[in-house]
């Protein structure tokens, strides 16, 4: 597995373990999730998570771009 790849995965799975601790260690989780896909307010773990990700698909894809570039 490359390393983009594999930074894309854990970026991922930390967003999906941030939502599950949400939904089952705090109470009234389930609402919680729901109501963050309503409204879009999330917990500072969830938001924490989403920024991380959005940063790494930020990153693969300058990264992806420059390698378009070297190529032509």
């Amino acid at each position: 597995m490359s390393f983009q790849s594999e930074t894309l995965r854990k970026a991922i799975e930390n967003l999906i373990d941030a939502k599950l601790v949400d939904a089952m260690a705090r109470p009234d989780g389930l609402n919680r999730l729901l109501a963050h896909r309503r409204t879009n307010v999330a917990s500072p773990d969830i938001r924490n998570a989403e920024r991380r990700l959005e940063q790494t698909l930020s990153e693969l894809l300058t990264l992806s771009e420059q390698h378009a570039e070297q190529a032509a």
